[in-house]
Order: structure tokens, then sequence, then C-alpha cells
């Protein structure tokens, strides 16, 4: 090691400090460089908007197209422009963009909308350019004359018009198309953390806010567990929400342990009806169970993409808020799926299933002779109401065409509204809502212009845009039950929940079929009315390769066939219920939910009594 005397560093202190001025201007060049860079770019967010007026948050498709974006789901009628206060670093002209699609492109988009800068109206129309995927549309140039200025989305039709981003830019220069690139620069633009916020560890972390989770949540922290809860939407419910609007199916009174359901019981509010008003489905009711809970930790708006893992352990999950686009991790020891799609165990590598499964693998009597990927479809529903006064629909050429020789006379869609039989219900879920919207705005205008006399005084009232699926992913446990376990009545050690709704399968109506095949809009029920109720396994509700993982909802150890009996919400609920008691004793027993059935099922069957 050499050193240096006081005079020797003396002698090169001048050196020393030009040598650090070159590198401080060096940087200073650097960084002003690269603010220039920075500051002749502007990106906004739809969903950030100041107001979104009339324009609702779609998050459904954010694992397909990347984001959530802005909806003008109007049912024929303009809505109120979304409006927003930016700040320009320059004054001067922009290249400007906007992300957005053609959902319905022939002959012509339904989806059209305008920007307003100030007062100024940009002549470019947009959404309905015939480019069906999402895709950045040119809005040409803007003089940007003072450094605030305010922007309007201006809806133009109330067909569905789509926004997920703005971009202002000094160069032509679109931004990415891909979404890994478009994900990486939509971060740099917004500048967001690199690392997502930490939300803490959980006993149990809960994944969907439907029946399910929050039956799981409920249960698992009344007995003292603390419990993340998440939820992709700004409403509890899932299905039996005001979104979408089912009422919970199934049986209470048949139960193997009578007092399992009794949560399901507190979040019931008796409504039978499908499509009901708003108030029907006790969004209110499950947010206040929610809130009593001190040991429930609510996330609203957050959708979990990936998680973090340590082996064949789920160490952490990941979610993107959808109004910020903030990321936040919530660690655990223990997780629980209620997503429906079987989002958080298809991130970790879970086995799943997905599609009927043939007879050649399963021997079920209702199974095709081969696999197939048919799955049950997704239902929007909608109603009509009678007015007293004449109101007006316009022709939708771009919709689903109805004619003399095949049309419904309905005012209202209920379950057998039901599409995407042939189309993968995760992969293409955009897809498939987009088709029912176009089926329902066709049937209602072929209805008010073609039996004007009839229904000149009938209003489209109510459309869901959140989709009721009833089928997707099937994550797979140590038990796979099949329709031989429940038709045999095969009674497993384990048994902890009872089904008692009759397998229930959707199969395209054959007529609806002949005027429109593969893209069918209408089902028929094969539906087993007089059916013995069946208590099935624990086992079905933990997955049999992730060690930490639990799963509640329609997305448990069942084949297609199976699922038809246990998909219904009441049965759902009793499945969280269940999670929650075997995460509890888990906790308490510092094991894997495997383990509970391996070395603690008399401690487990012993809760469920009591």
């Amino acid at each position: 090691m050499q050193y240096r005397t006081e005079g020797e560093i003396h002698l090169c202190y001048p050196e020393i400090m030009n040598k650090i001025y070159i590198v401080f201007i060096f940087c200073c060049l650097f960084l002003l460089s690269n603010k220039s860079k920075a500051d002749d770019k502007v990106w906004l967010e739809a969903e950030q908007f100041d107001h979104i007026g009339g324009w609702v948050i779609d998050p459904q498709f954010v694992d397909q197209m990347g984001s959530p974006y802005l909806l003008a789901h109007g049912l024929g009628e303009p809505v109120k422009p979304a409006t927003t206060s930016v700040r320009f670093p320059q004054k001067g002209k922009y290249h400007f963009w906007i992300r957005t699609k053609d959902w319905s492109p022939y002959p012509k988009g339904p989806g059209k909308f305008q920007v307003q800068i100030n007062q100024d109206t940009i002549n470019e129309v947009f959404g309905g350019n015939r480019v069906a995927e999402w895709h950045w549309q040119y809005g040409g140039t803007v003089n940007i004359r003072d450094l605030t200025v305010s922007i309007s989305l201006l809806d133009l039709t109330g067909f569905e018009g789509r926004v997920d981003a703005l971009y202002f830019s000094k160069k032509n220069e679109e931004p990415p198309l891909s979404k890994k690139d478009l994900t990486a620069f939509r971060k740099k633009m917004l500048n967001l953390p690199s690392e997502p916020i930490d939300e803490g560890t959980f006993d149990l972390v809960v994944v969907g806010g439907g029946i399910a989770g929050i039956s799981a949540s409920i249960q698992s922290a009344r007995l003292g567990l603390k419990v993340a809860l998440i939820q992709n939407r700004p409403v509890l419910g899932g299905n039996n929400s005001s979104e979408i609007r089912l009422p919970m199916q199934g049986d209470m009174d048949k139960n193997l342990f009578p007092k399992v359901g009794r949560i399901v019981r507190e979040l019931d509010t008796g409504f039978k009806g499908e499509a009901g008003s708003a108030t029907d489905y006790g969004d209110d009711l499950k947010m206040a169970k929610i809130s009593a809970e001190k040991n429930i930790s609510l996330f609203l708006s957050t959708h979990i993409f990936d998680v973090k893992t340590s082996g064949n352990r789920i160490t952490a999950v990941i979610g993107r808020n959808i109004v910020t686009s903030k990321e936040h991790q919530f660690s655990g020891k223990y997780f629980v799926d209620c997503t429906g799609d079987g989002t958080v165990g298809y991130a970790a590598g879970a086995n799943f299933k997905m599609g009927r499964e043939g007879y050649n693998e399963t021997k079920e009597p209702k199974a095709p002779m081969f696999s197939d990927s048919m799955t049950l479809g997704t239902t929007i529903h909608w109603y009509a109401n009678a007015q007293d006064y004449a109101s007006s629909f316009p022709v939708c050429d771009w919709a689903v065409q109805f004619s003399e020789k095949y049309y419904l006379e309905s005012t209202r869609g209920a379950w057998n509204w039901e599409t995407g039989f042939f189309w993968d219900t995760v992969e293409n879920a955009e897809k498939v809502r987009d088709h029912k919207f176009r089926v329902i705005y066709g049937h209602w205008s072929y209805l008010k212009n073609n039996l004007p006399e009839k229904y000149k005084n009938w209003k489209l009232e109510w459309m869901g845009l959140v989709a009721g699926k009833r089928e997707s992913r099937r994550l797979i446990g140590d038990v796979f039950l099949t329709e031989l376990d429940i038709l045999n009545n095969v009674q497993y050690p384990d048994a902890c929940i009872t089904t008692t709704w009759g397998i229930d399968l959707h199969y395209p109506d054959p007529v609806n079929s002949k005027f429109y095949p593969g893209e069918e809009f209408i089902a028929v029920a094969d539906h087993d009315r007089n059916f013995t109720p069946y208590h099935f396994p624990y086992r079905c509700l933990y997955s049999n390769n992730i060690e930490n993982l639990f799963m509640a909802g329609r997305n448990i150890s069942v084949s297609h066939i199976a699922l038809g009996t246990v998909r219904v919400m009441k049965t759902t609920g009793m499945m969280g219920e269940v999670v929650g008691i075997a995460a509890y004793l888990c906790n308490k027993f510092d094991c894997s939910p495997r383990e509970i059935y391996l070395n603690h099922l008399t401690d487990f069957l012993t809760m469920l009594k009591e």
C-alpha cells in the first residue's frame, strides 16, 4: 500500500480539483441531456384522468393487453367527457398518439371518440379505424400554446370506445407495441419505483374478492390470522355483486357439517333473481362484513399479476393498482387463489387443466370421447324497461345481425345469454365479452327498428360490462374430483363440503348454432334436477405441486363435468370457510395444506363440527 506525505497531497490538490470539476461539468451536461429528452414527452394514463365523467375503468384484461383502460359504456348514448389537467414541459408542436382499438371494426367501428385540448377539438376520430387489436393511433400534431392545458375525451357514440393511454412527443416516435416493451416504457414515463411497495407480511394472503375469497378471509381472520384480501375491482362480491348481478345458488341445509356455511349465510341478501337492481346484491353488506374484521387488511382495485417463489413455495404476490399503476407486494406464509381464473397458481407454475377431459381419460359418462378445449360459457346480464315515452335506438350494422328467420323477443338477458364456448376464456376474455356486446346491441337494434310498434316505448337501461365467467383454469390438487366420484357416491375420509346443485353443464343452443356456427350466444342446460347431495374432499382445495397454495371457487381440483355441480356461489363460499379453517391449522402446526390431511385430519374434522 502506498502513502502520500502532507506536501504531496497539497501539491496534488489543484490537479484533483480540476478532475472533479471536469467530472462535475460532464455530469451536468449528461443530466441536462437526459432532462431535455424527458422534457419533450408527456404520457397520460386514461384511468388517471382527474374526472372520468361517464367513462368507466375496465381492469379485466390487464394480463392480456397490459393495462386497465377507460370504456365509454353508454348503451348507445354518448357518455360525459373525461377531463384532466396536464402541464407540458415546453410550448410548441407535439406529435400525438392514443392507444385504442376498434373493437367491432366491420363494416365500420362503433367506438368512436375525439380529443379536445383546451377548447380545440382534434380533427382525428379515434377508435373506428378498423384496427381490431390494441394499437397506437396517430392523431397528427398539436400546437401547445400554454404550459398547463386541459384535455378531454369526447365520446361520440356511447358504444364502448376505449382509451388506454395518450402520448405526446416533440419527436415523431410511436411508443412501443409489444407488451413487454410497452410495460417498461410505461413505467419509465410514469416514473414508477423500480421495486413494488412493500405492504407487509401476512399469515394468509387471499387473492380474489368474490364469495369464496370473502368467506376465506372472514373465517381465517376470526380464528386470529392476519389476513390480506386483495380484489382487482372496486367492489366485492364477484359474480354476486352489482357489477355482474348473479344470485347465490345452492342449498345450505344438507351439509355434512351443518355449521359450515355460517359466513355464507351472513353474506346472503336472500335475493334470488338475475339482473336485478344494483342494491339487490349486497355490495355494502359485504364491505361492512369485511370492515368489521380487525384482522383483515383490504386492498381493492389491485390486480395480482406475478408471484415470488422459493422452491415450490410462494413467498409473495405482486399486484398493480388499477388507477395509480403503482405495484405492491404482499408477502405471506400461505396463499389462497380465489381468482376464478387460477391467476396466482398459474403464475406460480401450479399444475392445471382447461377444457373438457375425454372419456378415454376419466371414463365419465357425460364426457366427450376425447378431450377438447370447450368450456362453460360467459354471460353478460342486461335488461330493458318500458317507459311512458317513445325512444329510438340506432341501426347497428357492426353488431351481430338478426333477421326474420332468427330473432329473439327478449327484454332481459339472463344465464342463457352465454358465449365463448370454443374460445380461450382467459386469453380471449376481451373478445368473448365484446362478442356479447355485439349480440345485445344487435338484438336490441333489431327489436327497436324492425318491430317499432311493439318496442317503441322500451329502453335499454342496464348492461353489465364485467363478464360473468363459469369456467377457465382448474388447479390440480391431491384429489381430482370427477363425475364418477359423484355418481358412485365415493366417501372420502376428508369429505368436508356438501354440494347440492345438480351437475349443470351448458352447451350452445342447437338452433342458435345453426345460424351462428362457432359464435353461439345462447345456451341450453343439461341440469340434473334429481341430484343427491354429495360431500367432496378437502384435498380438492390445495395445489398438488405448490406447497403453500390453497384454492377456493371455480378453479378447484375437479373435472369439467364435476365443475358443473361445485361452481355455484354458496358452495364456493363454503370452500372459502373450509380453507380458512385449514389455513388456521397450518399456521398453528407450521405445516403445509397437504399435512393437514396426512397428520392433522382429526383436528380439522373436529373444527368443522365445532
